[in-house]
């Protein structure tokens, strides 16, 4: 990001989890490595962007074998409760995971995190309404920090 064009306001870091079928071999355990997940298929949302996504956010060497493509969660989610696979899901998107799959956390070795920000022109006065937001938004972030305590 051209950080001489824009102002980022940090909101939150997230952590990324693993979504494994209720049946998966792993879903009693409550962290994870991914190198348990080795020969497991992933569930991403692109062919192309999203295996960006999970190399910029997993350890360098670790190779995900990307089998399905599903742009929604819910289908992505979907294809995890149906056994076929395991993703990678944000914190953020937890609330709508089904009862038949179990989240896991990752080991802290292959913890990935995710930085969540807003950002608003640099240089410019924020007006009234994108200050208020912004507000709105740190309040959101500091209520999902603490529900996930």
């Amino acid at each position: 990001m051209d950080q001489a064009r824009f102002e980022l306001h940090h909101l939150l870091d997230e952590r990324l989890l693993v979504a494994v079928a209720r049946g998966h071999r792993l879903a009693r355990r409550r962290t994870v490595r991914l190198a348990d997940l080795t020969g497991d298929p992933f569930v991403v949302g692109s062919a192309t962007a999203e295996e960006t996504l999970l190399r910029a956010s997993l350890p360098s060497g670790f190779q995900p074998r990307i089998d399905l493509v599903a742009a929604e969660w819910t289908g992505k989610l979907g294809l995890v409760a149906a056994g076929l696979g395991v993703a990678l899901v944000p914190a953020l998107a937890v609330r709508g995971t089904p009862a038949d799959v179990a989240l896991l956390r990752l080991h802290a070795d292959d913890e990935s995190v995710r930085r969540v920000f807003a950002a608003t022109a640099a240089g410019r006065t924020v007006p009234p309404t994108v200050a208020r937001f912004l507000t709105h938004l740190r309040g959101a972030a500091q209520a999902f920090r603490t529900t996930r305590r």
